[in-house]
């Protein structure tokens, strides 16, 4: 009985170590995404972004008040 409430104990830890390494990894991933252009002035902000795999490009402008 106390060997199988060992291996589970250590079947436990190693799924949970595991599912941990998985999420660092999941998170972390690739970024495509490539700043071009980033201004800030007291009037607002404008930044662009390309798409590295799709070369399709994001143009952000924030106006500030």
């Amino acid at each position: 009985m106390k060997l199988a409430v060992s291996v589970l104990r250590h079947t436990l830890a190693v799924v949970a170590i595991g599912g941990l390494a998985l999420c660092f990894v999941a998170t972390t991933g690739c970024d495509t995404k490539e700043e071009v252009l980033d201004i800030e002035t007291p009037a607002g902000d404008v930044e662009v972004n390309r798409d590295k795999l799709t070369d399709d490009v994001e143009v952000d402008v924030s106006k500030d008040e």
